[in-house]
């Protein structure tokens, strides 16, 4: 994708390789339903544990559970906003090194990146970035499951 001077070469990237990518970050919208439904579902434990059963620890495993859940929903923000920019640049694929400069000025003026880096990020760049939110809201995703399950095993067993 990318040569010795660091310039996009429009013809080592296709279209497919954007949709494909960009298809799979809808596993990503999936997480975020059930983080969702996790994040709920402490919440409401956690009030029900601290009014009623003034129990600290549920209270704090579903405050850790609930927390971990808002976080895995900031990534999941950040992923659908990126999944539809790398929506559009399968549309643009054949115009790419110019729409990712405009990409790039746009996210500058807006504030969502600290400065327009010189040379452009390639194609590449930009999924191993996604893929790290990605990375990311899977851990936290599992560090809720792990915690739910841990609270009613704990719950059980008393």
């Amino acid at each position: 994708m990318v040569n010795a001077n660091k310039t996009i070469l429009t013809e080592d990237i296709n279209q497919t390789t954007l949709v494909t990518f960009s298809n799979l970050l809808i596993i990503s919208q999936r997480l975020e339903v059930f983080s969702r439904s996790l994040t709920l579902i402490a919440f409401f434990v956690g009030l029900i544990a601290g009014w009623c059963l003034n129990s600290i620890f549920l209270t704090n495993c579903s405050l850790m559970i609930f927390l971990s859940g808002l976080f895995s929903q900031y990534y999941a923000l950040r992923i659908a906003f990126d999944k539809k920019l790398f929506d559009y640049l399968a549309t643009k694929h054949d115009q790419l090194p110019k729409v990712l400069n405009e990409l790039d000025d746009a996210l500058l003026q807006l504030n969502l990146i600290k400065s327009k880096q010189q040379p452009l990020r390639s194609i590449e760049d930009r999924q191993k970035g996604t893929l790290k939110l990605f990375k990311k809201q899977i851990v936290l995703i599992s560090v809720q499951l792990i915690l739910a399950i841990a609270t009613v095993i704990w719950g059980i067993s008393i």
